[in-house]
């Protein structure tokens, strides 16, 4: 019975409960829902099932656990319970509630056994997350959060004209891998699953929405929405071999965007994008080294991700800061927040023993088994630009760069770095970034611990001579490179431009364009209608004029048509006024012989 409870409901349940509570219960609420909710996962296993009848013949499967989903649900669990304790200082009870709803359906589209039930539990993942996004209450936040939805009802949408087509094809169950079929099924669930995995062009929604988060919020959406989408990557679409290259373009696309970047929470949105790249690419090379390295490195994403999320979190709490140009030397002020940032920024970019490590071994593994050099090669480059993006440039000028006077570009920011106030970091976020931050050295100790959980059981063998000094070299390298460079490397203030510029700017001149024609058209026709009706009108006042303009001859008083009494207005209201009655009458009658039968 205990292997029954499903841990995705009862978050829901608390999410419902956290939003009614008062605020001191609140706080407990917001600790016992993911505690008990990962105690009803670790006690899933293959027999573990849940059936709901929602009308004769049709049954929804919302429990359904093999090895693959058994691990998403561990480090679900883990997340929650992590993300749980970084928003206790959250004073809004939406803001906690939806992330709680969320989670909670996030686990229930991992769990879900038949289509019905998957695109129930997506479309309540795809609306709570665009209220945690709202719980922000900023202009920015309101207008991020309309384009978040927008692009996501996009996604739902696609996914559900895909299980309407393969459940038509009498597939109500989420038994088989869709690879290889190429039909119209197959293409609609991919594009729908795309959007959720942030596969480009279909990306630029993360680092839109997720900096304009609270950051309670962009913790808790960094670990659950993409991770969704390349969970159904991996279970739909393992052996996809076009999605190796879309894999390869994401990781190396992610990492160049974020050398760029300036805005600290865009910069780790472009990073999710860059490690979601390895993980596709492992799942389309596809067999059990594959599988199980796209599902180490989700895992491990999850960890160091939300590290990364909660550390930029707490700075933007404490100073008020978001760009790394207004920010610097933030080590002597904030200790515990950097050592936590530069362990997760190492892990990353998969410095060896870390659990980042640990999750590209095997994906490189994986590279080389299925003999693709090339996107092996590609994919280590892109760790460099990780590397010189997070592990270098974030670490040098937020935390352990020498603060100065003014800041790195004097044109960006206004001299307030060497007296910038820090206000003190929350406990509870200490102690949830230290749980995160313990969760990558474990794993990077203990690898067979992440090993075990994977569904094939594979052993990546980090700990080689060679694996270790490649990835030693190229940190060397790299660091060198930053170090020769460090003044090109250095922020600045500029807009960047991502993908989605090439289909919102013709899209918003598209929508102005129909606009004014639908509009032109409606006021012309408007315009048609008020004559008619004015016509209709003046000759139904005047059944004399009508008349005439027939050419028939009326007889009129002194003074001519316009002046006649008898013939106008009292005539004309009076036809009106009985054709109206003689429709009424018309209509009653035909519904009262339906009724009968008499029709």
């Amino acid at each position: 019975m205990l292997n029954n409870l499903h841990p995705g409901l009862i978050l829901i349940l608390f999410g419902i409960l956290i939003m009614a509570a008062p605020e001191k219960l609140r706080k407990v609420l917001m600790i016992a829902g993911p505690v008990l909710a990962a105690l009803a996962a670790l006690g899933l296993d293959g027999d573990s099932s849940m059936y709901i009848d929602i009308v004769p013949g049709v049954t929804l499967q919302l429990l359904r656990v093999d090895r693959l989903a058994k691990m998403f649900m561990v480090i679900f669990s883990a997340a929650s319970v992590i993300g749980a304790v970084y928003a206790l200082n959250s004073r809004s009870r939406w803001e906690t509630g939806f992330e709680a709803v969320y989670a909670g359906s996030s686990m229930g589209a991992v769990l879900a056994g038949d289509w019905l039930s998957l695109i129930v539990f997506w479309e309540i993942m795809a609306a709570a997350s665009w209220l945690i996004i709202m719980s922000a209450k900023t202009e920015k936040a309101s207008r991020a959060g309309f384009r978040y939805l927008l692009v996501h009802m996009l996604g739902g949408n696609l996914l559900l004209a895909g299980i309407i087509v393969k459940a038509a094809g009498g597939g109500s169950l989420i038994i088989s891998c869709l690879t290889g079929s190429h039909d119209a099924a197959f293409w609609l669930i991919f594009l729908g699953v795309a959007v959720n995995a942030a596969i480009p062009p279909l990306n630029s929604w993360i680092s839109d929405a997720y900096p304009e988060a609270p950051v309670g919020g962009t913790v808790y959406m960094a670990s659950f929405t993409t991770k969704v989408g390349v969970y159904f990557i991996i279970r739909l679409f393992a052996g996809t071999e076009f999605l190796l290259w879309v894999g390869v373009f994401m990781a190396l696309y992610g990492a160049s965007m974020a050398l760029i970047e300036n805005d600290l929470r865009r910069l780790f949105s472009y990073h999710i994008v860059s490690q979601l790249g390895y993980i596709v690419a492992a799942a389309a090379v596809g067999g059990a080294l594959g599988i199980d390295g796209a599902a180490a490195h989700t895992f491990n994403n999850i960890l160091y991700k939300g590290v990364l999320f909660m550390c930029c979190g707490a700075v933007i709490t404490a100073t008020g800061k978001r760009r790394i140009s207004d920010l610097s030397g933030l080590y002597s002020k904030m200790p515990l927040t950097s050592v936590c940032f530069l362990v997760a920024s190492l892990s990353i970019a998969g410095f060896p023993l870390l659990n980042g490590f640990v999750s590209k071994s095997l994906v490189m593994n994986a590279m080389a088994e299925g003999g693709y050099h090339v996107a092996e090669i590609l994919l280590m480059v892109a760790s460099v630009g990780t590397l010189l993006s997070i592990a270098l440039k974030v670490n040098y000028f937020v935390f352990f760069g020498k603060p100065s006077s003014g800041c790195v570009n004097q044109d960006d920011c206004a001299g307030v770095c060497a007296d910038l106030e820090v206000k003190p970091v929350p406990l509870n976020m200490k102690i949830a970034m230290v749980m995160g931050t313990a969760g990558c050295v474990i794993i990077g100790l203990m690898p067979n611990l992440l090993y075990g959980l994977t569904p094939f059981g594979s052993d990546g063998h980090p700990f080689t001579v060679d694996h270790v000094t490649q990835y030693i070299e190229l940190f060397a390298a790299a660091t060198l490179v930053f170090v020769m460079y460090i003044d090109h490397m250095a922020p600045h203030v500029a807009v960047t431009l991502d993908f989605d510029w090439f289909y919102r700017k013709p899209l918003a001149a598209a929508v102005r364009w129909t606009s004014a024609a639908v509009s032109g058209v409606f006021e012309s026709c408007g315009r048609l209608v008020s004559k008619l009706v004015g016509a209709g009108s003046r000759y139904l006042h005047r059944p004399a004029a009508a008349l005439e303009y027939m050419g028939v001859k009326v007889p009129h008083r002194k003074g001519g048509i316009e002046d006649d009494d008898v013939l106008m207005k009292p005539a004309g209201s009076l036809v009106a006024i009985n054709v109206t009655l003689g429709f009424i009458v018309a209509a009653v009658v035909l519904v009262v012989l339906k009724v009968q039968g008499v029709l």
